[in-house]
């Protein structure tokens, strides 16, 4: 059985929409589960009612009759995408035996109905591949999946210091940021978190998500806790979703405080999975505030 672990924070609206508009083209036999992040009194019973779904709380022991399709987690707790995910998936397996887990965002698209079934067929055919992900296409229409491996000093160091010096398109170049747009199918170092499934005892034996993160760098966190049990990432760009990258996390920070979380995330993962010197990290810390501080 395969269960979609979504985590919505102030977003009933859009979570609903998605789970009513684009999850019934999934044809797999499935289970929607919604971790409802930060969940203001009756939130959570405002969105079950919206999908005609069932309202958990942690700790509930009842037992769920067969027809319920969507559960949403009452989590009065903002625990960030990490620790929701991990919810969720542990709510999947427990409750509803789930084989497979779809991990989305609700600002999702589907550009091809048989998305979900070609990636299970992935993970069904090819025994190294811990998760499976489509092609996903932003906005803009450029291609935000699969990345490469970059180092920390390349990405934090060495790209702001060649910013004066290079063109947009030399930068690109150097530095890879067309790599999807190029990538085939097979396997890759990372694919974006916003849409792709595992193995539900896959991501059990890795140690689920690094709940350490509050937003970003969940990707090539979970890329190295697959290696970490033989397993890699795996591309499938015959199948397309469209994404409308941070709707919602715009809705909740503003451009300086993303930014901010997403440094701190990524220091976080280099320095716990690819040992990254803290002398690397403060000459990093010391470009952005001087590029700050120039730019404001």
């Amino acid at each position: 059985m395969l269960a979609i672990v979504i985590v919505s924070y102030k977003s009933n609206e859009r979570t609903a929409s998605y789970i009513l508009q684009e999850l019934p083209k999934i044809k797999m036999p499935n289970k929607v589960v919604v971790v409802n992040n930060g969940a203001g009194e009756g939130e959570s019973e405002e969105l079950a009612a919206a999908v005609g779904g069932y309202v958990y709380r942690v700790g509930d022991s009842v037992q769920f009759s067969d027809d319920i399709k969507y559960f949403v987690i009452d989590n009065p707790e903002n625990s960030g995408y990490a620790r929701g995910n991990n919810i969720g998936a542990r709510f999947a397996i427990d409750s509803l035996g789930a084989e497979l887990i779809l991990f989305t965002n609700n600002d999702i698209r589907f550009l091809d109905n048989d998305v979900a079934d070609r990636l299970a067929t992935v993970l069904e055919t090819v025994p190294q591949a811990g998760i499976a992900g489509p092609r996903i296409v932003g906005m803009d229409g450029r291609l935000q999946s699969p990345e490469p491996y970059i180092s920390f000093a390349r990405r934090h160091i060495w790209m702001y210091l060649c910013t004066p010096f290079l063109s947009k398109e030399a930068k690109a170049r150097r530095f890879l940021f067309n790599y999807s747009e190029t990538a085939e199918e097979g396997f890759h170092y990372k694919l974006m978190g916003s849409f792709f499934m595992v193995r539900a005892a896959d991501f059990e034996r890795c140690g689920m998500m690094d709940e350490g993160t509050f937003l970003y760098s969940e990707e090539p966190i979970l890329t190295e806790r697959m290696a970490s049990i033989g397993l890699r990432l795996y591309y499938c760009p015959a199948v397309s979703v469209l994404h409308e990258h941070g709707a919602t996390i715009s809705q909740a920070y503003n451009r300086k405080k993303q930014d901010s979380l997403q440094f701190e995330s990524e220091v976080y993962y280099y320095r716990k999975y690819k040992s990254v010197s803290y002398i690397q990290v403060l000459v990093a810390r010391l470009i952005r505030k001087f590029l700050y501080l120039l730019k404001y």
